[in-house]
């Protein structure tokens, strides 16, 4: 065979792409990577963003529209606390130290993703030692326990080498919260502030990103511009959450990493019937911009303990209280995929959430250690 014949046969295996394809290939490989760490919940986040066409999104500002692109892969999350005490710190922790822990340590797998976390603390909040301690029993309970000194030393220096990949911000206004995401990627790529450098950005979180609404609304209601203004058409809250959207909009797309955020409701859960199903549905309150950028909404709850029946004696109460007093001290939380914008959704996205268990709903346990999702389901006396 000459020369010419082997050249030409050897070009006719090349494979031509475009840059396009490349991307493409790219992205699906990312994909394919799990969002949290968590497999209950990445399957149903995966729902969402399963569909290569994108996703209807309804915005207010032609700001918007230039600064979010509808058809980012990587979902927007909001957990939304249904009432005190609801749980979402605590998922939130166990979140965040599946992201800075590593995949594995001394060839046993840990289930972390070996990322760096953004977190906004709005609610001033967050307790360090509570993220320590869970991360510290969730490498343990991997590596197992021992009561060693030096098992136990280097479980904390794994668990506090993770933690300097934990980036935490606490602005004090929604003005300073805009202020610090227009120079947030000044100081992430500042490789010379933090150790960060070789690691990802897997998570941006804004714990209580309702934090400044009311602070928002008491500063409109004062401003004396306002009663001579008519023409004005959204409020202060309003526009901050339309700055905030295409801040987050812009980060979103430039690191490509899930974002969580989590908020408080203000009215009570409904349950309707749609698609054959009894679901839950909640009257969001945060602005309509904020409400169009969040991919799904979960709703945070305890599971309560039903009330003695009317008539109730005294001696029948004292036979059930130590069985009460169990389901009580369990601590079983439920996460429910809230169902208010499912006009929305894709049809693709309806028939895989449709497929999940429970329809993407979970339960977890919270205990001293951390969170706890293998519990099985029961019934409260």
């Amino acid at each position: 065979m000459s020369a010419g014949n082997l050249g030409s046969r050897l070009l006719q295996e090349v494979k031509v792409e475009g840059l396009d394809e490349v991307l493409r290939t790219l992205r699906d490989n990312q994909q394919s990577r799990p969002f949290t760490g968590q497999q209950r919940l990445d399957r149903l986040l995966q729902a969402f963003v399963k569909s290569d066409a994108p996703s209807p999104r309804r915005y207010n500002s032609p700001t918007c529209q230039r600064n979010v692109d509808s058809s980012l892969q990587t979902p927007v999350l909001e957990l939304v606390g249904t009432s005190p005490c609801s749980g979402k710190t605590q998922l939130l922790y166990h979140l965040i130290g599946l992201s800075l822990l590593p995949s594995e340590h001394d060839g046993v797998n840990l289930g972390g993703r070996s990322s760096a976390v953004i977190l906004f603390d709005l609610g001033n909040n967050i307790s360090a030692l509570r993220l320590q301690s869970i991360m510290v029993n969730e490498v343990q309970s991997c590596v197992g326990k021992s009561s060693e000194p030096a098992h136990v030393q280097t479980v904390v220096n794994l668990v506090q080498s993770s933690l300097e990949h934990l980036h935490l911000f606490r602005p004090q206004s929604s003005l300073s919260l805009l202020a610090t995401f227009s120079n947030l990627e000044s100081c992430i790529f500042n490789t010379a502030s933090h150790s960060s450098a070789d690691r990802q950005v897997s998570l941006i979180v804004l714990h209580h990103v309702d934090a400044f609404l009311w602070q928002d609304r008491l500063e409109d209601a004062e401003d004396p511009t306002n009663e001579s203004n008519i023409s004005q058409k959204t409020s202060l809250p309003s526009r901050r959450f339309r700055d905030l959207v295409a801040q987050l909009g812009r980060l979103h797309a430039r690191f490509g990493c899930v974002i969580i955020a989590t908020s408080s409701a203000l009215s009570t859960v409904a349950y309707v019937r749609t698609d054959g199903l009894v679901v839950p549905t909640l009257r969001p309150h945060l602005p309509n911009a904020w409400r169009s950028f969040v991919t799904l909404r979960l709703l945070i709850q305890r599971d309560s303990v039903r009330k003695f029946p009317l008539g109730v004696s005294v001696e029948e109460a004292a036979r059930g209280a130590g069985q009460r007093r169990a389901a009580v001290e369990k601590c079983i939380f439920s996460a429910r995929l809230d169902w208010s914008e499912s006009d929305d959704w894709r049809e693709g996205t309806r028939v895989a959430v449709k497929a999940l268990d429970d329809g993407g709903s979970f339960s977890f346990k919270v205990t001293a250690q951390g969170v706890d999702f293998n519990i099985e389901s029961e019934t409260p006396p």
